[in-house]
């Protein structure tokens, strides 16, 4: 006799990684409240949006990693 199951045995596992509020994330990773609103400001996060660990990790890095100068292409030009 053939068990009832809900899913065929040949189905493969929803393997996709959990999602998780960015506010959880920040508490989870100890990330600073400076670094934390300024990956917000870059991406245009706002609060309770959702996204994986490794998705927010890389954007954190990113912008953590980011130069902190402006452009020196041009000098300023001093007016007196």
């Amino acid at each position: 006799m053939a068990s009832k199951t809900n899913r065929p045995e040949a189905a493969p596992e929803d393997q996709s990684p959990p999602l998780q509020t960015i506010e959880v994330l920040r508490e989870l990773h100890r990330v600073k409240g400076p670094i934390f609103a300024g990956v917000c400001a870059a991406n245009g996060w706002r609060p309770g949006r959702v996204m994986t660990e490794a998705a927010f990790l890389q954007a954190v890095d990113s912008f953590a990693s980011a130069p902190m100068g402006g452009y020196r292409g041009r000098e300023v030009q001093k007016q007196c």
